[in-house]
């Protein structure tokens, strides 16, 4: 009958009537790994292997044997180990001394497994089931005594008392509640400083002032209730939900950083630039517009062009100044008489919005409104008179309507006449936010 390793420790079972003369060979290797499983054994794990398998050797030395087993290597995730063959039901000491700080799962079938952290060392037994084998650790350990020379590190709470949450409240309790007065006495008189380091009792000593409430001198006073001076907080010095912009201003924002926001001021109309339309020359462009303005308006006074000249408005972007595919209307009254796009010389005006000015002194406004607050379309709305005399009495009057569709954002507007000069008067404009 031949020799068979079925037992726990992987040991060579002579079969009856085998190895004679042989046999105490066998016998004192037997009695070797015996005491192997009560030793201490190292096995190595492939660099960042996620699974390795620990097979007690038949009848052969192996670390795996060992009482108090360490698995050693570098891994970058978590291994499992299998402990093999799934027949053993044995005990360990298994240490996960692996480097990497990840954990290590020991299993022997498809039952239940054993994690063991970096760093730590679990008692852990096999049942030996086959296929179904589950491995199991030490739960509750009872013990008449502990004696602990190092620190103890407690993930859960000691019967029933968070450890942490009690050292934290210990900590801050200066008024020393829930302890009797004989207790607080005693931690009042401890002139030794018993049970805290030197460099704390040190400190203790230094402090001999002792105050409540120290007082304070300079931009912050007060020895109870604080105050700070005039005029030393600045901007560095608030708790502000953004950085702050040069002309803006600090809002309330509740749901914000500090409840404060710096913002654009809200503005309504504001004056920004104006032309000389008196100096002779054919066209005056307004080139200072800020970017996010919604509307442009544009205030002619005493406008005038020699002979019987046209006014072209273009619009323009950073890239340049749009010269076509503009679509204006226009309509008035001269001396009570309707007119309409007679006034109107069409073949220039599909190059701007135009008015007709023949040989008129102009006053009025023209207006350029943005159509939505993202967008580049504007809508111009204009109307101007003119008239001869001091009084004012306009004898025409023009209305201009009209949509222009920009590639970018409005920074340019130009006026011009067709085929003239300005002689007189001035623009000035304005926008709004």
């Amino acid at each position: 009958m031949a020799s068979t390793y079925g037992n726990d420790l992987r040991l060579e079972e002579i079969g009856d009537g085998e190895q004679s003369g042989t046999w105490g060979a066998t016998t004192n290797t037997n009695l070797e790994l015996i005491s192997e499983a009560l030793s201490f054994g190292t096995e190595g794990i492939t660099t960042n292997a996620d699974t390795h398998t620990t097979t007690i050797a038949d009848g052969a030395t192996d670390p795996g044997r060992s009482l108090y087993l360490k698995y050693t290597g570098t891994l970058d995730s978590t291994c499992t180990i299998t402990i093999a063959p799934n027949s053993i039901s044995k005990t360990w000491y298994i240490e996960n001394g692996t480097s990497g700080s990840q954990s290590i799962i020991i299993s022997q079938g498809s039952g239940a497994n054993v994690t063991i952290p970096t760093g730590q060392t679990k008692v852990v037994y096999s049942d030996g089931a086959g296929s179904g084998a589950a491995m199991g650790e030490i739960g509750t350990l009872g013990v008449t005594n502990l004696n602990v020379s190092s620190n103890i590190v407690v993930s859960g709470t000691v019967d029933g008392v968070d450890l942490q949450t009690l050292n934290t409240a210990v900590t801050a309790n200066t008024a020393k509640t829930g302890i009797t007065s004989g207790q607080a006495n005693a931690i009042t008189a401890n002139t030794a400083k018993t049970g805290i380091t030197s460099g704390q009792a040190s400190a203790i000593t230094a402090n001999t002032s002792k105050t409540t409430n120290a007082t304070h001198s300079g931009e912050v006073t007060g020895s109870g209730a604080l105050t700070i001076a005039n005029n030393v907080v600045d901007e560095a010095n608030l708790k502000v939900s953004n950085g702050p912009t040069n002309d803006y201003v600090l809002t309330a924002q509740s749901g914000n950083t500090g409840g404060l926001t710096w913002a654009a001021i809200s503005a309504g109309r504001s004056y920004l630039s104006s032309a000389n339309t008196g100096s002779g020359a054919s066209s005056y462009t307004f080139s200072s517009i800020p970017a996010g303005v919604k509307e442009v308006t544009f205030w002619l006074n005493s406008v005038r062009s020699a002979g019987s000249a046209g006014m072209i408005i273009q619009l323009g972007t950073s890239g340049g100044l749009v010269t076509s595919g503009y679509k204006p209307n226009q309509s008035g009254t001269n001396q009570g008489t309707t007119q309409s796009a007679a006034l109107l010389n069409a073949s220039n005006y599909d190059e701007g919005f135009g008015y007709s000015m023949e040989t008129q002194t102009y006053h009025g406004f023209i207006t350029f409104t943005r159509v939505s607050s993202s967008g580049n379309t504007w809508v111009m709305n204009g109307q101007i008179g003119s008239g001869s005399n001091s009084n004012l009495i306009y004898n025409r009057t023009l209305q201009g309507v009209g949509l222009k569709a920009l590639s970018g954002e409005l920074t340019q507007v130009r006026f011009k006449t067709t085929n003239n000069t300005f002689t007189s008067g001035t623009i000035q404009m304005t926008s709004s936010q």
